[in-house]
């Protein structure tokens, strides 16, 4: 539903209280902005939208103005641009506009555009584009002075107050509070709700919204910001239901502080010997090829408890999951495990456990640690077999695969991520080109109409081409996954099961998992 209303003069919100973090100038600010509200401003759209976020405001007269947008602006405008072009062309502008989820457009009819155009209106209501029609002449120099030094000045008072709660936060860390103390002290400071999660999704603190019915902080919306302990990924931290520069800002300098109390609050306990977490911390720090690490293996791992027989090779084990030291005494029972080593090292699990050198052990281990990860919430990566001597290789593998690719519930093997590893050593923007020619058409497609292309080839891909598997992990009919691949088909122009296209289309799928996540996520 949209709104048409004629805005007046208002003051601009007062002093926040010292329960707001968040100031942003919003499109509702914009158009209460004195200066603004001088030009009878007529607002089109809907009244949700008031509550977008005005990153900067930017006049330009040019009809190619859509690729210069970053996102988040109000591009006022006098239609000049738009005055020679005829209907088709002026709804691609607003195509183009709309798809750099720009806040607004406020456009000044007088002597380019005696009115406002009704393809403008119609198109901008179908792609969810607020208009602002301004009514009286406002020098647009003025307008954007003012408002951009408001935004400005929010920016910075956004910073104080966010140093301000980093500073109490880290006093309340030095003093021993948990991640629930400081998640409670965060929500009641910005009225926003707060999640700590391991990487496998599994939730160690959580508050909700102050003043809400309960609304909780999830993937859907919000800031997002990875926690990493001791140069690992842990987990995640997710601030508030809206992705706003702020509240990133704030989830980023939030992880890093529970990183820090992560690592404290992680450390070996009476399950795990401090001979094990020694050596499993420095095969993860120090790479074998270093003589005297690679010589003192045997020997530490003898101390530790692990004794391998000269038969043997041994797998790597990296976990997350939100009790460490408990999981890593629940795998060490899992049944018919070889001699092993599990402890909690810097908030993961880390181990190692002994293989035949017979078909595939690294297969074999993850088979068996599924069911017991999937019990504890956990995500289980196995690295490859290798010799006692060389273990910080498998140990690292496992660690890596944490990092990169899909990490779901469950144990699996390092092959799970081992293309995603080396495409994370590239540059993105070679990452973005790969996925662009390759997956362009799908993405486009599934962006347009809601669809899920893109998973669906990428189950398809990872079911070993099977219709039948894709559509049962899927959880749709089997027609449905025919006519989806069918559709991928006449999209790319050729037959994806083909020859090597099933490589080369994996290949740009892991792209997307880097670069393109949510595409993902059906």
């Amino acid at each position: 539903m949209s709104c048409s209303c004629a805005c007046r003069p208002d003051r601009m919100s007062g002093a926040p209280t010292d329960q707001e973090i968040r100031m942003a100038v919003t499109l509702e600010h914009f158009l209460s902005h004195p200066c603004v509200a001088n030009a009878a401003p007529r607002f089109l759209g809907p009244r949700s939208a008031l509550a977008r976020t005005v990153s900067w405001v930017h006049s330009s007269e040019i009809y190619e103005i859509a690729p210069l947008l970053a996102g988040g602006e109000v591009l006022l405008t006098t239609g000049l641009g738009l005055a020679g072009a005829d209907a088709g062309s002026r709804r691609h502008w607003v195509r183009e506009v709309a798809a750099r989820e720009v806040a607004a457009v406020a456009i000044e009819p007088g002597r380019s555009l005696v009115e406002l155009p009704p393809e403008i209106e119609d198109e901008s209501r179908r792609r969810g584009l607020p208009l602002v029609v301004l009514e009286r002449v406002v020098p647009f120099a003025q307008i954007c002075r003012e408002l951009n030094s408001d935004i400005l000045s929010a920016e910075l008072s956004q910073l104080r107050r966010a140093d301000d709660l980093l500073r109490q936060l880290h006093q309340d860390a030095s003093d021993g509070a948990g991640l629930a103390e400081l998640t409670a002290r965060v929500s009641r400071s910005t009225g926003e709700p707060v999640s700590i999660r391991t990487l496998s999704g599994q939730v160690v603190a959580s508050t909700a919204a102050s003043g809400t019915s309960g609304v909780t902080a999830t993937d859907d919306g919000g800031a997002r910001s990875v926690v990493r302990a001791a140069g690992a990924p842990w987990g995640h931290v997710l601030l508030g239901a809206r992705d706003e520069p702020e509240l990133q800002l704030l989830a980023d300098r939030l992880a890093a502080l529970v990183g820090l109390v992560v690592e404290r609050t992680a450390g070996p306990g009476s399950a795990a010997s401090a001979v094990s977490v020694a050596l499993l911390t420095d095969l993860l720090d120090r790479p074998t090829s270093t003589s005297t690490l690679r010589r003192d293996v045997v020997t530490r791992a003898g101390l530790a408890g692990f004794h391998p027989g000269p038969h043997h090779r041994v797998v790597g084990v990296a976990g997350t999951c939100a009790d460490p030291e408990r999981c890593a005494v629940l795998l060490a029972r899992t049944s018919g495990l070889g001699p092993h080593l599990l402890a909690p090292v810097r908030g993961q699990v880390l181990g190692l456990v002994a293989v035949t050198r017979r078909g595939d052990p690294a297969g074999e281990v993850a088979d068996r640690l599924d069911a017991s990860a999937r019990l504890m919430g956990a995500s289980l990566v196995v690295g490859p077999p290798v010799e006692l001597e060389d273990a910080s290789e498998t140990v690292t593998r496992a660690r890596d695969g944490m990092t990169a690719g899909p990490l779901n519930v469950g144990a699996t093997t390092w092959r799970t991520s081992s293309v995603d590893q080396l495409l994370a050593r590239r540059p993105k923007g070679e990452i973005e080109t790969i996925v662009k020619t390759s997956l362009g058409p799908l993405i486009e497609w599934d962006r347009t109409h809601g669809t899920h292309l893109v998973t669906t080839l990428a189950s398809w891909l990872s079911h070993g081409l099977s219709v039948t598997a894709t559509a049962r992990a899927m959880r749709v009919r089997r027609q449905t996954a025919h006519e989806r691949l069918a559709r991928i088909e006449r999209l790319l122009g050729y037959d994806p099961a083909v020859g090597s296209e099933p490589a080369h289309l994996a290949l740009a799928v892991a792209g997307v998992r880097i670069t393109h996540p949510d595409l993902l996520a059906e």
